[in-house]
């Protein structure tokens, strides 16, 4: 049967399809229910992480989760609030008027979404690369430390605001004098209990029987029955009214209008900034989150299509009055330990999550704030990563400078101005490394055909022949530092008669470098000095050809080092050793 071309493009952007069956849909409903149970809590939380009515949470976890399945090429990603894009939500809209700020940030939703999505059609997955792990890490860890903080206020019972650490804790420390005591109480005995069965639950449960995987999924689950307990608390012995308790409240029922919110250029000119920085963050980080995901199920992840996953989530997420998006990793990963086996859990949870809009938002009224913020500030625990930047700062002190600059930023500054802060740094110091490029004069290991760093081995140099080994691609911004290289070469070897340059690292030489490579061709013709090739790159070779430098240059291209200096090593000077010849 020949298959026709709607099923092929339907096939190439949704592989799943092909044998999908009962078994399998029923492996996916079992583990939507299990991330559903988990997801209402947390869009909650998140929400009013973001300044945001609690509502807006649930609006962000319905349509946007339809999105992605629709563009994105993750099986297990489940998108939606998450606690990073959250408080970089507040950070934006924090400036604005407060009975503004719904429809900004649905407008912030709604930028990112497009940027995203431009990004996705142009092909722009390789932004990826731009943005280094240790950035990210170190990115996520302040920003789950300044998440923290600005929890505190529910614990605690009082008023508090602020972008960023040093704010948050003075503006806590100011109103400290009017802490609510049952507030206090909530919050520590839903962080202790969140904490312990985060920790030890699941060991508990697989010393007494019950199986790894199983335990793990209750343990993640175990945190609906707090919530349970903390809504019957609150309600049966009527602790804000007898206690001052701060809860959720009344949240409106059913599902959002499709509209577009109402978007000024003023709004736009404050906004575009940071909707950039929460495009490329949300990004970044769902795609880790895919990618990890993927490595352990063995199928891949396009990074083009995650940005359009991304994009379409986010475009929805402001057209259906939520606020930004992206993949959450606790979620996916629960998703993944279920037994999710297609992104039809994804719709399923979409399902469920309406459902529960329209029904179960009256059960949430008398919510604790206290219990979701003890909630988000255990959440946050998992977010840290310490280790990695002590690793970093180890193996190379500019990565490791990076990654403690990106951290320190995000609690200065804020998590708008953290990543961006983290990628200038990052790309500076490489930058820097490519303005002045490694290059080591080598020798040969004797009876071999190894050539290594003179300067780290014990080789044996030839004052008369001197290779430069260039451990760098040659462009404009180092084309200058290699003429210098070269001029010193020659002041510090007068008696150097060719030199070689091995070029086994040189990926690229652009046309500056190739001028600044005629300039030293002639430069050393002039000091009686021939240039050498060895070890060039055949697509290097090929473009050197073609250019005035082949037909100028003063010596020869070699295949590999050791034919070079077969070539060019002087015949040894005889007349030091004697003309008697033993012949016994």
């Amino acid at each position: 049967m020949v298959e026709s071309p709607k099923q092929s493009r339907m096939q190439r952007q949704w592989p799943w399809l092909s044998g999908y069956s009962a078994s399998i849909f029923t492996e996916d409903m079992v583990a939507a229910i299990i991330v559903t149970v988990l997801l209402v809590p947390q869009c909650l939380a998140y929400a009013l992480l973001a300044g945001l009515p609690p509502q807006v949470g649930i609006y962000a976890s319905v349509f946007p989760l339809i999105a992605y399945t629709a563009f994105g090429s993750s099986r297990y990603m489940s998108v939606g609030p998450t606690a990073v894009i959250s408080l970089m939500t507040a950070a934006a809209i924090a400036t604005l008027p407060e009975e503004g700020r719904l429809v900004s940030a649905a407008v912030l939703a709604l930028i990112s979404g497009i940027m995203l999505i431009i990004m996705g059609l142009l092909k722009g997955g390789f932004i990826m690369n731009f943005v280094s792990r240790s950035v990210v890490s170190a990115y996520i860890t302040g920003a789950a430390l300044l998440i923290m903080i600005s929890q505190f206020k529910h614990i605690f019972g009082v008023q508090a605001g602020g972008t960023t650490a040093f704010e948050l804790l003075k503006s806590l420390f100011s109103n400290i004098d009017g802490m609510n005591k049952m507030a206090l109480l909530v919050g520590l005995l839903s962080a202790l209990y969140f904490w312990l069965s985060r920790k030890y639950l699941a060991f508990g449960l697989f010393k007494l029987g019950l199986k790894a995987k199983k335990s793990r999924l209750v343990a993640r689950l175990a945190p609906i029955l707090a919530i349970a307990f903390s809504i019957w608390a609150s309600r049966y012995f009527e602790l804000p009214e007898k206690y001052d308790l701060k809860i959720v409240g009344d949240i409106p029922t059913g599902l959002p209008m499709i509209t577009v919110p109402p978007v000024d250029f003023a709004m736009l000119q404050l906004l575009w900034l940071p909707a950039l920085v929460l495009a490329i963050v949300a990004f970044v980080d769902s795609m880790s989150t895919a990618q990890t995901l993927a490595s352990r199920s063995r199928h891949r992840v396009d990074a083009n299509k995650e940005l359009l996953g991304m994009g379409a989530s986010n475009f929805i997420a402001g057209l259906s009055g939520g606020y930004p998006v992206n993949g959450s990793m606790s979620r996916s990963a629960v998703n993944y330990s279920a037994g999710a086996k297609t992104p039809v859990s994804s719709l399923i949870v979409a399902a469920l999550m309406g459902v529960s809009a329209m029904f179960l938002t009256p059960v949430l009224k008398y919510l604790p704030l206290a219990t979701l913020a003890a909630l988000i500030i255990v959440a946050c625990f998992s977010l840290f990563d310490f280790k990695s930047i002590w690793q970093t700062w180890k193996y190379s002190k500019g990565d490791g400078f990076t990654a403690l600059a990106t951290f320190v930023a995000v609690l200065i500054f804020g998590v708008q101005w953290g990543v961006l802060v983290g990628v200038i740094l990052a790309m500076t110091f490489h930058i820097r490394t490519t303005l002045r490029p490694h290059m080591a004069i080598v020798g040969r290991f004797p009876g071999t055909e190894h050539y290594r760093d003179a300067e780290r081995f014990n080789v044996v140099t030839i004052e008369e022949v001197k290779t430069l080994r260039i451990d760098e691609s040659l462009y404009f911004a180092n084309a200058r530092y290699l003429e210098d290289k070269i001029a010193r070469l020659v002041v510090e070897h007068p008696k150097m008669t060719d030199l070689i340059m091995m070029c086994p690292a040189v990926n690229r030489i652009d046309a500056s470098a190739l001028s600044s490579l005629e300039t030293i061709n002639k430069r050393l013709e002039s000091a009686g000095v021939k240039l050498h090739f060895s070890e060039l790159h055949s697509q290097i070779k090929e473009r050197l050809m073609k250019s005035d430098l082949a037909r100028t240059l003063s010596g020869q291209i070699f295949f590999t080092q050791h034919e070079a200096m077969e070539a060019l090593e002087p015949e040894p000077d005889w007349s030091q050793f004697s003309d008697h010849v033993d012949i016994h």
